[in-house]
This record gives structure tokens, C-alpha cells and sequence, in this order.
């Protein structure tokens, strides 16, 4: 009976890299990969009605509702606008002032 000859493959040296530390090592890439990228980081939620029209200020919200309606709106309008506010996280918040912001667009779209 003939017996198989094993031959033994030479391997390169491995390269020597600076150490990571041992969090590093261990974290497998798989994991890396399977993780959901958020394409921008969503606002914090807040209780805080000031915090949330600070928030809402900061957003295009308001431009782009007043742009969308070309500086015109009704009431159905108005409440389907708060009611996405609501959606995306931010009430409690001072509808009057929510409107004061809307105004303040939209005298800058006309201005235009």
C-alpha cells in the first residue's frame, strides 16, 4: 500500500504590527459589518418644551413647509405640520412659537 507524502508549505513571517489593545482584538469584524449606519444622528428626544423649539429652530422643518406651500397654508395644513412635528419627537413644544418661526420664514420667502 502506497503511503501519501505530506510536503510542509513555507509560510512568510508574519508582519509585525504595533499592539492593539486587547478591546480591539477581540471585537470581530462581522460585528462591525452587521451594524446599522445611521446616516445622520437623530436628535435626542426631550420632556422640555424650550429644548424642543430650540431643537425645531435648528432644523430646516420650517423652510422647507413654508417653501412646500409657497409662503401659503391652511389650518388642515397647520395641524398636519404639528402632527409630523410630533412624529419626529418634538413635543411637547409651544405651538404658538412654532408658528412665530413659521411666520418669520415665511416674510424671508417673499423676500426673495
Amino acid at each position: 500500500m502506497a503511503t501519501k507524502k505530506t510536503v510542509k508549505k513555507e509560510t512568510a513571517p508574519a508582519k509585525k504590527t504595533a499592539a492593539k489593545p486587547a478591546a480591539v482584538k477581540a471585537a470581530p469584524k462581522a460585528a462591525k459589518a452587521a451594524a446599522p449606519k445611521a446616516a445622520k444622528a437623530a436628535p435626542a428626544k426631550s420632556n422640555d418644551p424650550e429644548e424642543n423649539i430650540r431643537r425645531f429652530v435648528k432644523t430646516t422643518l420650517a423652510t422647507n413647509f413654508v417653501k412646500a406651500h409657497n409662503g401659503s397654508w391652511n389650518h388642515a395644513d397647520w395641524l398636519n405640520f404639528l402632527r409630523e412635528l410630533e412624529e419626529k419627537g418634538y413635543f411637547p413644544i409651544d405651538t404658538d412659537r412654532v408658528g412665530l418661526v413659521l411666520e418669520d420664514k415665511k416674510k424671508a420667502f417673499f423676500a426673495k
